[in-house]
């Protein structure tokens, strides 16, 4: 987060200010998108909902309708023949009774099967009396039931009219409407029995069974043809599956359980998720079940989230422009005032801006002008007295250097006398006197290489005085660099230490080395002697005081020594920036002390207009 936040403030104000309320824009307008999403979302859920309970109530209605069929096909056929007497075996029953009983019933099962048109898979009579042959038909002996799983189901029931449990056809039975395909699959039914009981005794002398099987019972066909976005489920009493509309999906849901006698409720199946309504007949112990698939339900909210994605992000596109291209307009002066500042960083301080209106962008324009101006006369002044600061400055520094050589050179020049002729003194003095009007003459603090190094003889020779053969010089500069300007007297204190510090300690032969050169633009002056050297520590302690602009202390002599100081304090004055002194060092092996002037661009090898162009800034 903190690293977004350092980046959100590299950019442009213009693109801040665009980001930020780019944001503020477009999280209301997310909302908004999301919101409208889950709106419609939960009306498909909610319509879905009640599809699926009108589903149901129409499964309900068809099971309802169907086993009301069953009941009245029993009471029709109970109500209009005397069972009690004819399925009794302790009637006798003769010729005529028995012939008119099967009559009779074959009558009233072709009325039924007329009325309830293919609606029933079989309608049979068990009857306890022998007496009554057996017809393929309708018509067995309840010996035939003993043996069956659901004979003890029927006896161990309280209730004259049982609902049976769900199960499959019994194909060694015959069948009301004569049903081929029932030959050759295993077709669940529903049984409802109707017990015959003797009027004395109340036992059961007879069972009339009437089976429908579960695709009639649900005809669900019809329902399917009205909306086949439904699937239609029957459990029995045990919640075993016993019908889908859907054979694909049979197994997929044979493992449902349901908590409660109903209720609607999102159930998941593997990895899909289905909305259910679903209902318990106390009855006949019967669940029926409506199911829709929710990924289908919600098939269509993908569009609607496609056309919501394309309005969000070209709503976030507008935003984003509209925001970008505002905050252009307003900042606009802004932008005008920063690149303004920018020239006053650069030292161009004459900049304006037009000042328009009377907003408060105007007031800072106004006051930015008038900050230029009085920034331009300030810098006017300040340049006048840093100029005049400096030359007072390189005066001073100028003026510490005459009495100080001067005051070492007539002390040489005494103690020579001592012990000396009288006309090697002479010589001394002319040279003397070169170095004098050289010192005394300030008309510029710059002067020619070709007149540093003369003034650097005209001292070596004096000091020869002292040292005679034993001191031996030797001065390089190339005629191409003789006419570069730099600051005057810059040499003549790097020699002076040479004698005061390198040879003081040393014995000879001492050597002093001067060399001019060009490196990479920049002139290289070179002072090196075969002395004693300096120490690191006392070197890193002149480095320091050079860095500090104090004053180096000599512990020997116990007093300060200002020469190399004074070098280094004319370089920055005078030399363009990036000019230095280096000093390099070893004792008992010598000293070399290097000068580094930047040479300014425009200067040639040669001629008298390279003086104008070089040394100074």
């Amino acid at each position: 987060m903190k690293t977004l936040i350092n980046k959100l403030t590299r950019l442009s104000l213009v693109w801040q200010v665009t980001i930020v309320f780019s944001l503020i824009m477009i999280i209301p307008a997310i909302v908004i998108t999301t919101s409208y999403f889950e709106i419609v979302r939960d009306n498909l859920l909610e319509e879905a909902n009640k599809k699926v309970q009108e589903n149901l109530k129409k499964l309900d209605s068809n099971i309802n309708s169907n086993i009301s069929d069953m009941n009245s096909a029993l009471n029709q056929l109970v109500f209009s023949q005397e069972f009690q007497y004819y399925l009794n075996p302790e009637n006798n029953l003769s010729t005529h009774e028995k012939n008119y009983y099967v009559y009779s019933v074959q009558n009233e099962l072709l009325n039924i099967r007329y009325v309830y048109t293919n609606q029933f898979n079989r309608l049979v009579i068990y009857s306890s009396n022998n007496q009554i042959d057996e017809y393929f038909d309708w018509s067995y002996h309840m010996e035939r039931l003993y043996d069956r799983d659901y004979y003890s189901e029927i006896m161990q029931s309280s209730s004259e009219h049982i609902y049976g449990n769900v199960r499959v056809y019994d194909r060694s039975l015959g069948n009301l409407v004569n049903y081929e395909e029932l030959e050759n699959k295993e077709e669940l039914v529903l049984p409802i029995y109707q017990k015959i009981l003797d009027i004395r005794t109340k036992q059961c002398i007879g069972i009339i069974e009437v089976d429908m099987t579960m695709s009639k019972l649900a005809d669900s066909s019809k329902l399917i043809d009205q909306d086949s976005e439904v699937k239609y489920l029957i459990f029995d009493r045990n919640q075993k599956l016993v019908f889908t509309s859907d054979d694909k999906s049979k197994g997929e849901f044979a493992t449902i359980k349901f908590p409660q006698e109903s209720g609607v409720s999102d159930i998941k199946i593997g990895d899909a998720d289905y909305l259910i309504a679903y209902y318990k007949d106390d009855i006949t112990g019967l669940t029926s079940a409506a199911v829709m698939d929710k990924k289908k339900i919600l098939a269509s909210t993908s569009g609607v989230a496609t056309l919501l994605l394309l309005i969000a992000i070209l709503s976030i596109v507008f935003i984003i422009l509209f925001t970008n291209v505002a905050a252009r307009v307003f900042f606009r002066k802004l932008k005008e005032i920063d690149r303004m500042i920018t020239h006053i960083e650069a030292g161009q301080f004459d900049v304006r801006i037009k000042v328009g209106g009377f907003n408060e962008i105007s007031r800072i324009s106004e006051s930015f002008n008038h900050m230029a101006e009085r920034l331009q006369g300030l810098l006017v002044s300040m340049v006048q007295k840093e100029k005049a600061q400096k030359e007072a400055e390189i005066h001073a520094l100028q003026a510490q250097i005459n009495p100080h050589f001067l005051y070492n050179t007539l002390e040489n020049m005494r103690m020579q006398c001592e012990i000396d002729d009288y006309y090697v003194v002479a010589d001394k003095l002319e040279n003397l006197g070169d170095l004098l009007r050289y010192s005394l003459h300030w008309e510029s603090p710059k002067v020619k290489i070709s007149e540093e190094l003369n003034n650097i003889e005209q001292y070596i020779e004096i000091m020869r005085m002292r040292f005679n053969k034993r001191l031996t010089h030797q001065i390089e500069c190339p005629e191409s660099l003789k006419n570069i300007m730099i600051p005057k007297l810059i040499l003549q204190p790097l020699v002076e230490n040479c004698f005061t510090h390198g040879f003081k300690d040393s014995l000879p032969p001492w050597k002093i080395f001067v060399n001019v050169s060009i490196v990479e633009n920049k002139l290289s002056i070179t002072v090196e002697d075969n002395g004693v050297g300096i120490g690191n520590e006392r070197l890193e302690e002149i480095y320091k005081c050079i860095a500090e602009n104090k004053t180096i202390y000599n512990k020997n002599k116990s007093k300060n020594s200002i020469g190399i100081l004074n070098v280094s304090q004319r370089l920055k004055m005078i030399c363009p920036a990036g000019s230095g002194m280096y000093i390099e060092s070893e004792q008992n092996v010598g000293t070399k002390i290097i000068l580094t002037i930047i040479i300014e661009s425009g200067v040639q090898n040669g001629g008298e207009e390279d003086v104008q162009n070089i040394g100074g800034r």
